[in-house]
Protein backbone atom coordinates (compact mmCIF):
# COMPACT_ATOMS: atom_id res chain seq x y z
CA UNK A 1 0.00 0.00 0.00
CA UNK A 2 2.67 2.52 0.99
CA UNK A 3 4.79 1.35 -1.96
CA UNK A 4 1.95 2.38 -4.28
CA UNK A 5 1.70 5.75 -2.53
CA UNK A 6 5.45 6.30 -2.93
CA UNK A 7 5.31 5.41 -6.63
CA UNK A 8 2.54 7.95 -7.30
CA UNK A 9 4.24 10.68 -5.24
CA UNK A 10 7.46 10.15 -7.17
CA UNK A 11 5.61 10.28 -10.50
CA UNK A 12 3.91 13.58 -9.59
CA UNK A 13 7.13 15.16 -8.36
CA UNK A 14 9.14 14.14 -11.42
CA UNK A 15 6.44 15.34 -13.83
CA UNK A 16 6.70 18.82 -12.25
CA UNK A 17 10.40 18.85 -11.39
CA UNK A 18 12.29 16.55 -13.79
CA UNK A 19 15.50 17.34 -11.90
CA UNK A 20 14.39 14.99 -9.15
CA UNK A 21 16.01 11.63 -9.86
CA UNK A 22 14.33 8.25 -9.96
CA UNK A 23 16.29 7.29 -6.81
CA UNK A 24 14.92 10.22 -4.77
CA UNK A 25 14.33 8.98 -1.22
CA UNK A 26 11.55 10.00 1.16
CA UNK A 27 9.36 8.31 3.75
CA UNK A 28 5.75 7.16 3.82
CA UNK A 29 4.71 5.97 7.28
CA UNK A 30 1.66 5.23 9.38
CA UNK A 31 0.14 8.43 10.72
CA UNK A 32 0.36 8.59 14.52
CA UNK A 33 -3.24 9.86 14.77
CA UNK A 34 -6.38 9.03 12.81
CA UNK A 35 -7.19 12.72 12.25
CA UNK A 36 -3.98 12.94 10.21
CA UNK A 37 -5.09 10.12 7.95
CA UNK A 38 -3.77 6.61 7.50
CA UNK A 39 -0.36 7.59 6.09
CA UNK A 40 1.92 10.63 6.15
CA UNK A 41 4.87 11.55 3.94
CA UNK A 42 7.79 13.96 4.25
CA UNK A 43 8.12 14.11 0.45
CA UNK A 44 7.61 17.89 0.24
CA UNK A 45 10.43 18.99 2.60
CA UNK A 46 12.75 16.27 1.25
CA UNK A 47 12.12 17.35 -2.35
CA UNK A 48 12.71 20.98 -1.32
CA UNK A 49 16.14 20.08 0.04
CA UNK A 50 17.01 18.13 -3.11
CA UNK A 51 15.94 20.91 -5.49
CA UNK A 52 17.61 23.69 -3.51
CA UNK A 53 20.85 21.70 -3.58
CA UNK A 54 20.52 21.87 -7.38
CA UNK A 55 20.03 25.64 -7.26
CA UNK A 56 16.24 25.57 -7.80
CA UNK A 57 14.35 27.86 -5.42
CA UNK A 58 11.14 26.28 -4.20
CA UNK A 59 9.29 26.04 -0.89
CA UNK A 60 7.82 22.98 0.87
CA UNK A 61 4.38 24.62 0.60
CA UNK A 62 4.67 24.88 -3.19
CA UNK A 63 5.60 21.24 -3.51
CA UNK A 64 3.03 20.10 -0.94
CA UNK A 65 0.20 22.02 -2.60
CA UNK A 66 1.17 20.64 -5.99
CA UNK A 67 1.13 17.12 -4.57
CA UNK A 68 -2.28 17.71 -2.98
CA UNK A 69 -3.81 19.20 -6.12
CA UNK A 70 -2.56 16.60 -8.57
CA UNK A 71 -3.13 13.65 -6.22
CA UNK A 72 -6.75 14.58 -5.60
CA UNK A 73 -7.24 15.03 -9.35
CA UNK A 74 -6.10 11.43 -9.74
CA UNK A 75 -8.56 10.36 -7.04
CA UNK A 76 -11.43 11.99 -8.92
CA UNK A 77 -10.42 9.94 -11.95
CA UNK A 78 -10.47 6.75 -9.84
CA UNK A 79 -6.69 6.28 -10.03
CA UNK A 80 -6.25 6.09 -6.24
CA UNK A 81 -8.38 5.19 -3.22
CA UNK A 82 -6.89 7.93 -1.02
CA UNK A 83 -7.54 11.63 -0.77
CA UNK A 84 -4.72 13.83 0.45
CA UNK A 85 -4.08 17.13 2.13
CA UNK A 86 -0.91 19.06 2.88
CA UNK A 87 -0.68 20.23 6.47
CA UNK A 88 2.19 21.27 8.71
CA UNK A 89 4.86 20.22 6.22
CA UNK A 90 3.42 16.71 5.85
CA UNK A 91 1.33 15.22 3.08
CA UNK A 92 -1.40 13.16 4.73
CA UNK A 93 -3.40 10.39 3.04
CA UNK A 94 -6.95 9.39 3.98
CA UNK A 95 -8.76 6.19 3.00
CA UNK A 96 -12.09 6.65 1.28
CA UNK A 97 -15.22 4.96 2.65
CA UNK A 98 -15.45 3.07 -0.64
CA UNK A 99 -12.00 1.64 -0.05
CA UNK A 100 -12.93 0.68 3.51
CA UNK A 101 -16.07 -1.09 2.28
CA UNK A 102 -14.03 -2.98 -0.36
CA UNK A 103 -11.45 -3.94 2.28
CA UNK A 104 -14.15 -5.32 4.59
CA UNK A 105 -15.64 -7.36 1.76
CA UNK A 106 -12.25 -8.69 0.80
CA UNK A 107 -11.36 -9.56 4.40
CA UNK A 108 -14.57 -11.52 4.96
CA UNK A 109 -14.17 -13.25 1.60
CA UNK A 110 -10.50 -14.22 2.04
CA UNK A 111 -10.65 -14.99 5.77
CA UNK A 112 -7.29 -16.12 7.15
CA UNK A 113 -5.62 -15.37 3.79
CA UNK A 114 -6.46 -11.66 3.98
CA UNK A 115 -3.29 -9.67 4.60
CA UNK A 116 -0.94 -12.40 3.34
CA UNK A 117 1.64 -11.02 0.93
CA UNK A 118 4.14 -12.28 -1.60
CA UNK A 119 7.26 -10.12 -1.37
CA UNK A 120 9.17 -13.17 -0.06
CA UNK A 121 7.34 -15.69 -2.25
CA UNK A 122 9.54 -18.64 -3.22
CA UNK A 123 12.43 -17.57 -0.98
CA UNK A 124 14.07 -19.94 1.48
CA UNK A 125 14.91 -18.24 4.75
CA UNK A 126 16.95 -19.53 7.69
CA UNK A 127 16.43 -17.89 11.08
CA UNK A 128 18.73 -18.73 13.99
CA UNK A 129 17.54 -17.47 17.35
CA UNK A 130 17.73 -18.04 21.12
CA UNK A 131 20.86 -20.32 20.93
CA UNK A 132 21.40 -20.05 24.69
CA UNK A 133 24.35 -21.80 26.29
CA UNK A 134 23.28 -25.30 27.39
CA UNK A 135 24.32 -24.67 30.98
CA UNK A 136 20.94 -24.70 32.69
CA UNK A 137 17.27 -23.86 32.43
CA UNK A 138 16.24 -21.14 29.99
CA UNK A 139 16.59 -17.61 31.31
CA UNK A 140 13.82 -15.02 31.42
CA UNK A 141 15.46 -12.84 28.75
CA UNK A 142 15.94 -15.84 26.47
CA UNK A 143 12.16 -15.98 26.36
CA UNK A 144 12.13 -12.60 24.64
CA UNK A 145 14.55 -13.84 21.99
CA UNK A 146 12.30 -16.85 21.46
CA UNK A 147 9.13 -14.75 21.15
CA UNK A 148 10.83 -12.35 18.73
CA UNK A 149 12.29 -15.11 16.57
CA UNK A 150 9.03 -17.05 16.33
CA UNK A 151 7.08 -13.89 15.44
CA UNK A 152 9.56 -12.88 12.74
CA UNK A 153 9.46 -16.39 11.26
CA UNK A 154 5.68 -16.19 11.09
CA UNK A 155 5.84 -12.73 9.51
CA UNK A 156 8.13 -14.14 6.82
CA UNK A 157 5.82 -17.10 6.25
CA UNK A 158 2.86 -14.73 5.87
CA UNK A 159 4.80 -13.11 3.01
CA UNK A 160 5.34 -16.40 1.18
CA UNK A 161 8.76 -17.48 2.49
CA UNK A 162 9.72 -21.06 3.37
CA UNK A 163 11.31 -20.64 6.78
CA UNK A 164 13.67 -22.93 8.69
CA UNK A 165 14.12 -22.28 12.42
CA UNK A 166 17.43 -23.24 14.04
CA UNK A 167 18.85 -23.28 17.55
CA UNK A 168 22.66 -23.46 17.72
CA UNK A 169 24.01 -25.49 20.64
CA UNK A 170 27.48 -24.56 21.89
CA UNK A 171 27.71 -28.05 23.34
CA UNK A 172 31.43 -28.80 23.21
CA UNK A 173 32.00 -30.36 26.64
CA UNK A 174 35.63 -29.22 26.50
CA UNK A 175 34.58 -25.54 26.64
CA UNK A 176 35.34 -23.61 29.82
CA UNK A 177 31.62 -23.10 30.55
CA UNK A 178 30.81 -26.79 30.27
CA UNK A 179 33.90 -27.73 32.30
CA UNK A 180 32.85 -25.34 35.07
CA UNK A 181 29.32 -26.72 35.01
CA UNK A 182 30.65 -30.28 35.20
CA UNK A 183 32.79 -29.40 38.22
CA UNK A 184 29.74 -27.98 39.99
CA UNK A 185 27.84 -31.19 39.32
CA UNK A 186 30.79 -33.20 40.65
CA UNK A 187 30.78 -31.16 43.87
CA UNK A 188 27.07 -31.69 44.47
CA UNK A 189 27.38 -35.38 43.56
CA UNK A 190 30.10 -35.89 46.17
CA UNK A 191 28.00 -33.97 48.68
CA UNK A 192 25.14 -36.42 48.12
CA UNK A 193 27.41 -39.12 49.58
CA UNK A 194 28.64 -37.01 52.48
CA UNK A 195 31.99 -36.13 50.95
CA UNK A 196 33.42 -32.64 51.16
CA UNK A 197 34.44 -31.43 47.75
CA UNK A 198 37.72 -29.76 47.08
CA UNK A 199 35.73 -27.31 44.99
CA UNK A 200 34.01 -24.55 46.96
CA UNK A 201 30.97 -24.13 44.73
CA UNK A 202 28.64 -21.15 44.94
CA UNK A 203 26.18 -22.54 42.41
CA UNK A 204 23.06 -23.37 44.41
CA UNK A 205 20.71 -23.61 41.49
CA UNK A 206 18.07 -26.30 41.50
CA UNK A 207 19.28 -27.30 38.04
CA UNK A 208 22.80 -28.34 39.12
CA UNK A 209 21.55 -30.07 42.25
CA UNK A 210 18.98 -31.88 40.14
CA UNK A 211 21.60 -33.14 37.69
CA UNK A 212 23.85 -34.33 40.51
CA UNK A 213 20.95 -36.03 42.30
CA UNK A 214 19.86 -37.83 39.16
CA UNK A 215 23.44 -38.97 38.51
CA UNK A 216 23.65 -40.31 42.06
CA UNK A 217 20.27 -42.05 41.74
CA UNK A 218 21.16 -43.62 38.39
CA UNK A 219 24.78 -44.67 39.04
CA UNK A 220 25.04 -44.75 42.82
CA UNK A 221 28.53 -44.02 44.19
CA UNK A 222 30.19 -45.33 41.03
CA UNK A 223 31.97 -42.08 40.18
CA UNK A 224 33.47 -41.32 43.59
CA UNK A 225 36.52 -43.50 42.87
CA UNK A 226 36.71 -42.75 39.15
CA UNK A 227 39.63 -40.77 37.65
CA UNK A 228 38.88 -37.06 37.77
CA UNK A 229 38.92 -36.53 34.00
CA UNK A 230 36.53 -39.42 33.44
CA UNK A 231 34.19 -38.18 36.18
CA UNK A 232 34.31 -34.63 34.79
CA UNK A 233 33.40 -35.83 31.30
CA UNK A 234 30.42 -37.79 32.65
CA UNK A 235 29.24 -34.89 34.84
CA UNK A 236 29.57 -32.37 31.99
CA UNK A 237 27.70 -34.66 29.61
CA UNK A 238 24.91 -35.26 32.12
CA UNK A 239 24.55 -31.50 32.69
CA UNK A 240 24.52 -30.83 28.94
CA UNK A 241 21.78 -33.38 28.22
CA UNK A 242 19.66 -32.13 31.12
CA UNK A 243 20.07 -28.50 30.04
CA UNK A 244 19.11 -29.19 26.43
CA UNK A 245 16.06 -31.19 27.49
CA UNK A 246 15.05 -28.46 29.93
CA UNK A 247 15.38 -25.72 27.30
CA UNK A 248 13.45 -27.70 24.71
CA UNK A 249 10.61 -28.26 27.17
CA UNK A 250 10.55 -24.59 28.20
CA UNK A 251 10.37 -23.39 24.61
CA UNK A 252 7.63 -25.90 23.77
CA UNK A 253 5.55 -24.67 26.73
CA UNK A 254 6.15 -21.10 25.58
CA UNK A 255 4.94 -21.92 22.06
CA UNK A 256 8.28 -21.56 20.24
CA UNK A 257 9.41 -24.34 17.93
CA UNK A 258 12.57 -25.21 16.04
CA UNK A 259 13.12 -27.32 12.95
CA UNK A 260 16.76 -28.07 13.79
CA UNK A 261 18.92 -28.08 16.90
CA UNK A 262 22.42 -27.73 15.43
CA UNK A 263 25.21 -29.13 17.57
CA UNK A 264 28.65 -27.50 17.62
CA UNK A 265 30.23 -30.78 18.67
CA UNK A 266 28.57 -32.56 15.74
CA UNK A 267 29.94 -29.94 13.34
CA UNK A 268 33.39 -30.78 14.71
CA UNK A 269 32.82 -34.53 14.38
CA UNK A 270 31.61 -34.03 10.78
CA UNK A 271 34.85 -32.23 9.94
CA UNK A 272 33.14 -28.94 9.17
CA UNK A 273 35.37 -26.93 11.52
CA UNK A 274 38.57 -28.29 9.96
CA UNK A 275 37.12 -27.73 6.49
CA UNK A 276 36.39 -24.11 7.41
CA UNK A 277 39.97 -23.60 8.63
CA UNK A 278 41.30 -25.13 5.41
CA UNK A 279 39.12 -22.80 3.33
CA UNK A 280 40.33 -19.76 5.25
CA UNK A 281 43.96 -20.86 4.92
CA UNK A 282 43.54 -21.29 1.16
CA UNK A 283 42.14 -17.77 0.96
CA UNK A 284 45.45 -16.50 2.30
CA UNK A 285 44.01 -14.76 5.36
CA UNK A 286 45.40 -16.97 8.14
CA UNK A 287 48.81 -16.96 9.79
CA UNK A 288 50.58 -18.61 12.72
CA UNK A 289 51.97 -16.77 15.72
CA UNK A 290 53.22 -18.14 19.04
CA UNK A 291 52.01 -21.60 18.10
CA UNK A 292 48.41 -20.46 17.45
CA UNK A 293 46.52 -20.11 14.17
CA UNK A 294 45.04 -16.64 13.56
CA UNK A 295 42.54 -15.18 11.11
CA UNK A 296 43.52 -11.78 9.79
CA UNK A 297 40.10 -10.20 10.29
CA UNK A 298 41.72 -6.74 10.43
CA UNK A 299 41.99 -7.01 6.64
CA UNK A 300 38.19 -6.72 6.64
CA UNK A 301 37.61 -3.96 9.18
CA UNK A 302 37.76 -5.89 12.47
CA UNK A 303 39.51 -4.20 15.41
CA UNK A 304 41.99 -7.05 15.90
CA UNK A 305 42.87 -10.45 14.47
CA UNK A 306 41.15 -13.53 15.94
CA UNK A 307 42.48 -16.88 17.13
CA UNK A 308 41.16 -19.95 15.31
CA UNK A 309 43.30 -22.65 16.92
CA UNK A 310 45.05 -22.23 20.25
CA UNK A 311 48.64 -23.28 20.86
CA UNK A 312 47.37 -26.43 22.64
CA UNK A 313 45.69 -27.55 19.42
CA UNK A 314 42.08 -26.82 20.46
CA UNK A 315 39.94 -24.87 18.03
CA UNK A 316 38.14 -21.84 19.41
CA UNK A 317 34.46 -21.05 19.76
CA UNK A 318 34.91 -18.56 16.90
CA UNK A 319 36.21 -21.30 14.62
CA UNK A 320 33.09 -23.37 15.30
CA UNK A 321 30.90 -20.33 14.70
CA UNK A 322 32.56 -19.70 11.34
CA UNK A 323 31.99 -23.34 10.35
CA UNK A 324 28.31 -23.03 11.28
CA UNK A 325 27.90 -19.87 9.20
CA UNK A 326 29.61 -21.44 6.21
CA UNK A 327 27.28 -24.42 6.51
CA UNK A 328 24.32 -22.07 6.61
CA UNK A 329 25.51 -20.51 3.36
CA UNK A 330 26.21 -23.86 1.69
CA UNK A 331 22.60 -24.95 2.12
CA UNK A 332 21.46 -22.38 -0.42
CA UNK A 333 19.18 -20.09 1.60
CA UNK A 334 18.18 -16.77 0.05
CA UNK A 335 18.26 -14.99 3.41
CA UNK A 336 20.05 -16.00 6.62
CA UNK A 337 18.93 -14.06 9.68
CA UNK A 338 20.73 -14.23 13.02
CA UNK A 339 18.77 -12.88 15.98
CA UNK A 340 21.37 -12.29 18.67
CA UNK A 341 21.27 -10.85 22.16
CA UNK A 342 22.77 -7.43 22.75
CA UNK A 343 25.78 -9.08 24.42
CA UNK A 344 26.68 -10.57 21.04
CA UNK A 345 26.76 -7.23 19.21
CA UNK A 346 30.61 -7.18 19.19
CA UNK A 347 30.58 -10.55 17.37
CA UNK A 348 28.83 -9.15 14.30
CA UNK A 349 31.87 -7.34 12.91
CA UNK A 350 34.24 -10.27 13.34
CA UNK A 351 31.67 -12.71 11.88
CA UNK A 352 31.19 -10.54 8.79
CA UNK A 353 34.97 -10.26 8.48
CA UNK A 354 35.30 -14.05 8.58
CA UNK A 355 32.62 -14.46 5.91
CA UNK A 356 34.44 -12.02 3.63
CA UNK A 357 37.73 -13.80 4.31
CA UNK A 358 36.08 -17.07 3.24
CA UNK A 359 35.02 -15.39 -0.01
CA UNK A 360 31.27 -15.92 0.32
CA UNK A 361 28.36 -13.58 -0.33
CA UNK A 362 27.83 -11.93 3.04
CA UNK A 363 24.87 -9.96 1.63
CA UNK A 364 22.72 -13.01 2.33
CA UNK A 365 23.44 -12.65 6.05
CA UNK A 366 21.51 -10.30 8.29
CA UNK A 367 22.13 -9.68 11.99
CA UNK A 368 19.33 -8.45 14.25
CA UNK A 369 20.27 -7.46 17.78
CA UNK A 370 17.56 -7.97 20.40
CA UNK A 371 17.73 -6.27 23.80
CA UNK A 372 17.07 -8.12 27.03
CA UNK A 373 13.94 -8.04 29.16
CA UNK A 374 13.64 -7.01 32.78
CA UNK A 375 11.01 -8.10 35.27
CA UNK A 376 9.57 -5.64 37.77
CA UNK A 377 7.43 -5.94 40.84
CA UNK A 378 5.96 -2.70 42.26
CA UNK A 379 8.24 -0.81 39.88
CA UNK A 380 11.43 -2.40 41.23
CA UNK A 381 13.53 -4.60 38.89
CA UNK A 382 13.85 -8.20 40.07
CA UNK A 383 17.33 -9.65 39.74
CA UNK A 384 16.69 -13.13 41.12
CA UNK A 385 13.99 -15.74 40.78
CA UNK A 386 12.68 -18.42 43.10
CA UNK A 387 15.13 -19.46 45.81
CA UNK A 388 17.63 -16.75 44.90
CA UNK A 389 18.54 -18.39 41.59
CA UNK A 390 18.50 -16.70 38.17
CA UNK A 391 15.20 -15.52 36.72
CA UNK A 392 13.78 -18.32 34.60
CA UNK A 393 11.30 -18.26 31.72
CA UNK A 394 9.25 -21.14 33.16
CA UNK A 395 8.55 -19.26 36.39
CA UNK A 396 6.99 -16.28 34.63
CA UNK A 397 5.05 -18.39 32.12
CA UNK A 398 3.53 -20.09 35.14
CA UNK A 399 2.81 -16.78 36.88
CA UNK A 400 1.30 -14.65 34.09
CA UNK A 401 0.86 -17.01 31.12
CA UNK A 402 2.71 -17.48 27.83
CA UNK A 403 0.43 -15.24 25.78
CA UNK A 404 0.60 -12.28 28.15
CA UNK A 405 4.38 -12.62 28.46
CA UNK A 406 4.81 -12.63 24.66
CA UNK A 407 2.80 -9.43 24.32
CA UNK A 408 4.90 -7.68 26.95
CA UNK A 409 8.09 -8.92 25.26
CA UNK A 410 6.98 -7.84 21.79
CA UNK A 411 5.11 -4.55 22.26
CA UNK A 412 8.47 -2.86 22.81
CA UNK A 413 10.79 -2.44 19.77
CA UNK A 414 13.45 -5.14 19.81
CA UNK A 415 16.28 -2.62 20.04
CA UNK A 416 14.88 -1.42 23.39
CA UNK A 417 14.76 -3.25 26.74
CA UNK A 418 11.35 -4.83 27.35
CA UNK A 419 9.88 -4.22 30.79
CA UNK A 420 7.41 -6.69 32.27
CA UNK A 421 5.65 -5.31 35.34
CA UNK A 422 4.16 -8.22 37.25
CA UNK A 423 1.67 -5.99 39.05
CA UNK A 424 0.19 -4.86 35.70
CA UNK A 425 0.52 -8.22 33.93
CA UNK A 426 -1.47 -9.96 36.69
CA UNK A 427 -4.46 -7.62 36.47
CA UNK A 428 -7.75 -8.90 35.09
CA UNK A 429 -8.84 -5.54 33.72
CA UNK A 430 -8.22 -3.03 30.93
CA UNK A 431 -5.00 -1.51 32.27
CA UNK A 432 -3.32 -4.83 31.44
CA UNK A 433 -2.68 -4.70 27.67
CA UNK A 434 -2.64 -8.50 27.44
CA UNK A 435 -6.10 -8.65 28.97
CA UNK A 436 -7.69 -6.56 26.19
CA UNK A 437 -5.70 -8.22 23.40
CA UNK A 438 -6.37 -11.83 24.40
CA UNK A 439 -10.09 -11.12 24.92
CA UNK A 440 -10.36 -9.37 21.54
CA UNK A 441 -11.72 -12.35 19.53
CA UNK A 442 -14.22 -13.15 22.29
CA UNK A 443 -15.45 -9.57 22.37
CA UNK A 444 -15.80 -9.38 18.60
CA UNK A 445 -17.66 -12.69 18.62
CA UNK A 446 -20.08 -11.29 21.21
CA UNK A 447 -20.75 -8.24 19.02
CA UNK A 448 -21.27 -10.54 16.02
CA UNK A 449 -23.82 -12.64 17.90
CA UNK A 450 -25.71 -9.52 18.95
CA UNK A 451 -25.75 -8.22 15.37
CA UNK A 452 -26.83 -11.57 13.97
CA UNK A 453 -29.62 -11.65 16.54
CA UNK A 454 -30.80 -8.20 15.49
CA UNK A 455 -30.72 -9.23 11.83
CA UNK A 456 -32.76 -12.34 12.59
CA UNK A 457 -35.28 -10.34 14.60
CA UNK A 458 -35.63 -7.77 11.82
CA UNK A 459 -36.17 -10.59 9.34
CA UNK A 460 -38.96 -12.01 11.49
CA UNK A 461 -40.52 -8.56 11.75
CA UNK A 462 -40.25 -8.00 8.01
CA UNK A 463 -37.94 -5.00 8.39
CA UNK A 464 -35.78 -4.02 5.41
CA UNK A 465 -32.11 -5.00 5.61
CA UNK A 466 -30.36 -2.19 3.77
CA UNK A 467 -26.78 -3.18 3.17
CA UNK A 468 -26.06 -0.76 0.34
CA UNK A 469 -26.42 2.66 1.98
CA UNK A 470 -23.32 4.59 3.01
CA UNK A 471 -22.41 3.75 6.60
CA UNK A 472 -22.67 6.38 9.32
CA UNK A 473 -19.76 5.18 11.39
CA UNK A 474 -20.15 5.29 15.15
CA UNK A 475 -17.49 5.57 17.84
CA UNK A 476 -14.89 2.89 17.28
CA UNK A 477 -16.51 1.56 14.10
CA UNK A 478 -14.59 3.61 11.57
CA UNK A 479 -11.37 2.99 13.51
CA UNK A 480 -12.07 -0.74 13.34
CA UNK A 481 -12.78 -0.50 9.60
CA UNK A 482 -9.62 1.50 8.86
CA UNK A 483 -7.53 -1.01 10.82
CA UNK A 484 -8.96 -3.84 8.72
CA UNK A 485 -8.02 -1.84 5.61
CA UNK A 486 -4.50 -1.25 6.96
CA UNK A 487 -3.80 -4.87 7.92
CA UNK A 488 -2.11 -6.00 4.66
CA UNK A 489 0.26 -3.02 4.84
CA UNK A 490 0.96 -3.49 8.56
CA UNK A 491 1.81 -7.16 8.09
CA UNK A 492 4.03 -6.49 5.09
CA UNK A 493 5.86 -3.58 6.72
CA UNK A 494 6.45 -5.55 9.94
CA UNK A 495 8.04 -8.34 7.89
CA UNK A 496 10.16 -5.95 5.82
CA UNK A 497 11.48 -4.13 8.88
CA UNK A 498 11.71 -7.24 11.13
CA UNK A 499 9.45 -5.42 13.61
CA UNK A 500 6.93 -7.64 15.43
CA UNK A 501 6.17 -4.68 17.68
CA UNK A 502 4.12 -3.27 14.78
CA UNK A 503 1.80 -6.28 15.07
CA UNK A 504 1.54 -5.87 18.85
CA UNK A 505 0.73 -2.17 18.41
CA UNK A 506 -1.87 -3.06 15.78
CA UNK A 507 -3.55 -5.53 18.15
CA UNK A 508 -3.68 -2.89 20.87
CA UNK A 509 -5.35 -0.49 18.42
CA UNK A 510 -7.88 -3.17 17.48
CA UNK A 511 -8.61 -3.78 21.16
CA UNK A 512 -9.12 -0.06 21.79
CA UNK A 513 -11.55 0.33 18.87
CA UNK A 514 -13.50 -2.77 19.93
CA UNK A 515 -13.69 -1.57 23.52
CA UNK A 516 -15.06 1.77 22.28
CA UNK A 517 -17.83 -0.02 20.38
CA UNK A 518 -18.74 -2.07 23.44
CA UNK A 519 -19.03 1.10 25.53
CA UNK A 520 -21.69 2.65 23.28
CA UNK A 521 -25.20 2.51 24.70
CA UNK A 522 -26.94 4.01 21.63
CA UNK A 523 -27.73 1.65 18.71
CA UNK A 524 -25.28 1.76 15.82
CA UNK A 525 -26.31 3.80 12.78
CA UNK A 526 -24.42 1.42 10.48
CA UNK A 527 -26.81 -0.87 8.55
CA UNK A 528 -26.83 -4.29 10.19
CA UNK A 529 -25.43 -6.21 7.17
CA UNK A 530 -22.48 -3.80 6.95
CA UNK A 531 -21.92 -3.90 10.70
CA UNK A 532 -21.85 -7.69 10.59
CA UNK A 533 -19.37 -7.58 7.72
CA UNK A 534 -17.19 -5.16 9.73
CA UNK A 535 -17.18 -7.43 12.77
CA UNK A 536 -16.47 -10.56 10.78
CA UNK A 537 -13.60 -8.82 8.98
CA UNK A 538 -12.17 -7.54 12.26
CA UNK A 539 -12.46 -11.02 13.77
CA UNK A 540 -10.48 -12.49 10.88
CA UNK A 541 -7.77 -9.82 11.11
CA UNK A 542 -7.49 -10.16 14.90
CA UNK A 543 -7.04 -13.92 14.57
CA UNK A 544 -4.29 -13.44 11.95
CA UNK A 545 -2.42 -10.89 14.06
CA UNK A 546 -2.59 -13.05 17.18
CA UNK A 547 -1.37 -16.03 15.19
CA UNK A 548 1.70 -14.12 13.98
CA UNK A 549 2.69 -13.35 17.57
CA UNK A 550 1.79 -16.93 18.62
CA UNK A 551 -0.59 -15.56 21.25
CA UNK A 552 -3.62 -17.65 22.14
CA UNK A 553 -6.97 -15.92 22.57
CA UNK A 554 -8.88 -16.36 25.80
CA UNK A 555 -12.60 -16.53 26.52
CA UNK A 556 -12.14 -15.09 30.00
CA UNK A 557 -9.53 -14.21 32.62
Amino acid sequence: MRDEIKAQIRAILRSNWPEIGADFEFAVSRSPRAQWGEFSSNAAPRATQTLRALGIEVTPAQIGETLEREWNARKRKGQTCFRTEFRGGKTNFFMSDQFLHESLSRATREGAHYGAGDFLAGQRVLVEFVSSDPTGALSFSAGRFGAAGEAICRLFEAQGARVSREFYLNDATSSSKMQSLGESVMAWYRGAFGQKSALETTDNSAFVRGVASELARRDGAKWLAAPRDEFLAVASRAALLAAVESQKSSLARFGVRFDEWVSESQLRLDGRVENALTRLAQSGHTYESEGALWLKTTDFGDECDRVLRRSNGDTTYFAGDIAYHLWKFERGFDLILNIWSVEHRPYIGRTRAALRAAGIDEAKFEFLVCENAILKRDGVPLRLGIGGAALLLDEEVEEIGAGALKLFFLKTPLQNVAEVDLEIAARDEESNPAYAVQLLPSRLARLQRETEGSLAQNSLNGAAQNGESAPEWGAGERDLARLVGLWPDVSREAAKTRAPEKIAEFLLELATATREILRQSAPSAVPLPQRLELLRAAQSVAASALKILAIEAREQF
